[in-house]
């Protein structure tokens, strides 16, 4: 193992030298490449997987399974950079299957699908790491940067994600998360919780996507009802690129100028953000219901419940609504281009209701403490009929969500 470990460095290395631009080209490349993928398949349980300094061209995904505790460490997101723009195979750049995997300090790019995909697992940490594409807004792109999915124990820090046509930062039906400290830019939505258990984000810098952060619960998925996510302390700033997902995707829907959407998810706790610049809309809480798209999943749940939005700072951008997409016509429709700060859609599920019609206390949306916000109750069901902009019905609170905590 040793020997081998001293040619990959060795090789990434000569790599370097030969070519500090395109890290290494002709047979060098594929030497390097072939060594590499020998060492994911031939790991060991608890070894560290050392990536050099260097630009690498690679042309198939680099895969591992099934080996428990491995680190994959480069030398830095900026220095170790695994480019997978010429990949002939595979859709991922990198494809786990393994328990208590951590990635750290390498810039994963371009790879045809996703950039890093991990699923199934118990025990994953993305530390420090570069993941987009060098196209950026382009529909082509992969649809996830990130994107753990059916995992527990899932820390995703400090990292740079941009380009993605769906979401940069993904989480999908998952459980025990923390998303913290990452930069994530330039993508659809910059990161989204989707079908998930107990989630923290927090101390994000999300700018320049189509949409800040999406807490989205969907039908139709092996894992579903997605509840306890707590949106802290992040900064979603000007988020108004034009949407650029995959049409018929439910992303594709977001209108650029999006601050945070919760959809259908059940006791989410958005606290102490800066949410500014977004020329749609800055907060939305909606059912499924609003995208009139059907389903037959009868163990879905497509209401949003127990939803606490509070002590935020709002500030609006100066640009219009974007009128191309499905939410951004509907909201130009019905407020023309004064959009409030927050809006809710008005759809109600009767299970979260008392028998005398008075809501369920865990159940209720409370907005409160968020400065001189403007507010609309859309009443979609009825068609705008009975909407109102009374945010005193909505001076409540929810008990605090506990903190995640990992066992990684």
């Amino acid at each position: 193992m040793k020997h081998t470990f001293a040619i990959v460095i060795a090789a990434g290395m000569m790599l370097t030298a030969c070519n500090n631009k395109s890290g290494s080209e002709g047979n060098s490349s594929a030497d390097f490449e072939k060594q590499l993928q020998e060492k994911f398949v031939n790991a060991k349980e608890g070894e560290v997987i050392e990536l050099p300094e260097g630009t690498f061209q690679l042309t198939r995904p680099l895969v591992l399974d099934g080996v428990k505790n491995v680190t994959i460490k480069g030398k830095g997101k900026d220095k170790t950079i695994l480019s997978f723009k010429g990949q002939k195979d595979g859709a991922e750049g990198l494809r786990i299957t393994a328990d208590g995997i951590v990635m750290e300090d390498f810039a994963v790019l371009d790879a045809k699908g996703d950039n890093i995909k991990v699923q199934d697992a118990t025990g994953v940490t993305f530390r420090r790491l570069k993941v987009g594409w060098s196209n950026l807004h382009d529909p082509k792109n992969g649809a996830y940067g990130t994107y753990p999915v059916g995992c527990t124990n899932v820390l995703i820090e400090e990292c740079e994600v941009y380009g993605s046509s769906d979401a940069g930062v993904y989480v999908g039906q998952s459980k025990n998360i923390i998303v913290r400290k990452n930069h994530v830019h330039d993508n659809v939505a910059g990161i989204e919780i989707e079908n998930s258990q107990d989630a923290d984000v927090y101390d994000n810098l999300s700018e320049n996507n189509t949409g800040g952060i999406l807490v989205f619960d969907l039908p139709e998925l092996p894992k579903k009802n997605g509840s306890r996510c707590r949106v802290f302390n992040n900064r979603l700033i000007n988020n108004n690129t034009p949407n650029f997902a995959v049409k018929g995707t439910t992303v594709a829907e977001i209108p650029a100028g999006t601050g945070f959407i919760i959809m259908a998810a059940n006791q989410c706790d958005v606290y102490n953000n800066e949410i500014s610049g977004h020329n749609s809309i800055g907060g939305a809480v909606i059912s499924y219901q609003t995208l009139q798209k059907p389903y037959k999943d009868s163990l879905y749940d497509p209401f949003s419940g127990g939803i606490y939005i509070h002590d935020n700072k709002f500030a609006r951008g100066t640009g219009k609504p974007d009128p191309t997409v499905t939410f951004g016509q509907l909201f130009s429709v019905v407020f023309g281009d004064k959009v409030p700060d927050v809006v809710i859609d008005g759809f109600e599920n009767p299970a979260y209701k008392n028998a005398d019609g008075s809501w369920k206390e865990d159940q209720r949306i409370c907005i409160t403490n968020n400065g001189n916000i403007t507010f609309s109750n859309m009443d979609l069901p009825n068609k705008g009929k009975n909407k109102s902009d009374d945010l005193s019905k909505y001076n409540c609170a929810q008990q605090p969500l506990t903190e995640v905590k990992l066992n990684n």
